[in-house]
């Protein structure tokens, strides 16, 4: 007989099913594996057979033969192991099949027996719930991770031994105690209740994993559990946030800054060294409304993917802020590799990145940029499959004039050939796609020293809020979020201007040589600040306040 059981590995942020059949026939005594294998997976066939040594089961002397379907995609990683091992037992018969069907086996074996937490749990579990799949064995370490999806039984098992007697009796006994922790959930017909996950459950919590099981209930994550904990969390994360009343002057920063969160719009903080553009652009995640629970699921799944989740699981609750170094590669920055992974711009996703000392970038890195900035999301093509991470951000970047950072100023030290080819590192289609440029001033000694206070980040939120309330309204039956991501059809819908602002607009586009993005963006721009100040309709100022954050010479690191 050929058994069979199910394993799972991370493609992209995708968990990825595959089904481990093994087979032992008579014949020279040999281990193969086949199904379009990584070394690494390879691998996994002296991990097997050393830990089921270790344990006192010994492979018979016959030939075994292991395949991984479907044999179209390369299988990469060790999470294979356990699914291996389970697979062998079950065809050596030392394991009934009543705890393996239905069952996904997903971890990495030590030498000694021993289960290793592997990364991405969490989008192969939400894989594994989409294709019926109701239990899932993985590590203690991994559990939570796992339990985070509502249908899923999870079964925590820290090493081989603890596997083959789960598989063996269903249920797992703690050495200290003697306590049962884990059982297969059967329920004896005289009680009407079993164990699941040390807990009890009853025939209709069966019957409702039944009725997902045949596709009569959608996935459902256990997001209402964790709605208290998030909440709680939610004003802790805020804390190691630079708080704007931290910041001296520098209003109309301050003023781009929540345009920019308001909107989701795209911003180049401009002006000498030591005037705060970093720290200013560390404030912007403060006044962001808090995420949403299916924006902490999307962002989850990447970290999960990326391995970057702490050890013990926790569901990102405040908004990414990534800061790349200057070193960051191609890679590093878009996501890929030899197993390709999301990079920064999909780690940013729901959040911002930012980008300091903008122009002293790699310029492939920049020019990089263009598509991620319009499509909000990047494609990794590789010879036997495309990728598609999401890239979903907000885009900062702080950036000086000139290499010395002083033009126009005539402390300036720089040539005429050099500050022209330091801005032109930074090409005229990356700078079209931002959307509000700005110029942070120096300040001088009486407000650097005033005792006056600073609004705060806690009342900028509040406006930003109300903003992301008015276009919640706007685009309840669009899959646009914000003013920043409307398409042309949306702006003419709800970017009307007046005769006067059309007028303005006119002369504008004439004067400063504007493109059709440029257009475009003014006016998204321009509607974000009709819905900061709570205005149905744009107004000639809301359109000459844009015009001013878009063409402010010295913002805009364009020698004049």
């Amino acid at each position: 007989m050929v058994a069979e059981v199910f394993s799972a590995m991370i493609q992209g942020i995708e968990g990825q099913i595959v089904k481990i059949q093994v087979d032992i026939s008579n014949g020279l005594p040999n281990f193969n594996m086949i199904g379009y294998l990584s070394n690494e997976v390879k691998e996994s066939k002296e991990r097997v057979r050393t830990a089921l040594n270790n344990i006192g089961v010994l492979l018979p002397p016959k030939r075994i033969s292991v395949n991984f379907a479907p044999a179209d995609f390369r299988k990469c990683g060790t999470s294979f192991d356990i699914g291996v091992a389970a697979a062998i037992l079950l065809a050596m018969d030392f394991v009934p099949e009543t705890y393996i069907k239905d069952t996904l086996f997903v971890g990495e074996l030590s030498l000694n027996g021993q289960i290793c937490p592997i990364s991405g749990v969490l989008p192969i579990v939400v894989a594994a719930s989409k294709r019926g799949i109701k239990r899932c064995i993985v590590t203690q370490e991994n559990v939570a991770e796992a339990s985070f999806v509502e249908q899923m039984e999870v079964i925590g098992c820290r090493n081989l031994e603890e596997l083959f007697f789960y598989l063996k009796h269903g249920y797992i006994i703690n050495d200290d105690s003697g306590e049962i922790l884990e059982n297969s959930g059967n329920i004896s017909e005289d009680s009407g209740k079993g164990l699941r996950n040390g807990k009890e459950c009853t025939v209709q919590d069966v019957e409702k994993s039944q009725e997902i099981l045949e596709g009569t209930r959608s996935l459902n994550l256990k997001s209402t559990v964790l709605v208290k904990d998030i909440l709680e969390n939610a004003d802790e994360d805020k804390i190691s946030v630079t708080d704007f009343s931290e910041v001296k002057g520098q209003v109309m920063a301050k003023r781009a800054m929540e345009i920019a969160a308001a909107g989701y719009h795209n911003l180049m903080l401009g002006g000498p060294p030591g005037v705060g553009k970093s720290m200013l652009a560390s404030c912007i995640s403060g006044i962001m409304p808090q995420m949403t629970t299916e924006e902490m699921i999307d962002t989850t799944i990447i970290y999960s993917a990326k391995g970057l989740l702490k050890d013990s699981f926790s569901l990102i609750t405040k908004r990414p802020f990534r800061n790349p170094s200057l070193a960051v590669t191609q890679a590093g920055m878009f996501g890929g590799g030899m197993t390709p992974q999301p990079g920064e711009i999909s780690l940013a996703h729901h959040g911002i990145l930012f980008l300091d000392e903008f122009p002293e970038y790699k310029r492939e890195i920049i020019e990089m940029l263009r598509v991620p900035l319009e499509k909000h999301e990047i494609s990794i093509v590789r010879k036997e499959q495309t990728l598609t991470f999401p890239a979903d951000f907000l885009l900062s970047v702080c950036a000086n004039s000139c290499p010395c950072g002083y033009y126009p100023m005539d402390k300036c030290r720089c040539t005429y050939r050099q500050i022209v080819k330091y801005q032109n590192r930074i090409s005229g289609p990356i700078l079209d796609r931002i959307d509000l440029f700005v110029r942070c001033e120096e300040i001088g000694y009486e407000a650097l020293t005033s005792n006056s206070k600073e609004e705060s980040s806690a009342d900028i939120r509040k406006r930003v809020s109300k903003a992301w309330e008015i276009q919640k309204e706007r685009f309840v039956q669009s899959t646009t979020l914000f003013n920043g991501r409307m398409n042309k059809n949306e702006v003419e819908i709800y970017c009307k201007l007046d005769g006067e602002g059309q007028q303005l607009m006119k002369e504008a586009f004439s004067v400063f040589q504007l493109t059709g993005r440029s257009y475009f963006k003014i006016l998204k721009v321009a509607r974000t600040i009709a819905d900061l100040e709570g205005s149905y309709d744009i107004k000639i100022r809301h359109v000459e306040e844009a015009l001013y954050f878009r063409q402010k010479g010295e913002g805009r690191v364009k020698v004049r």
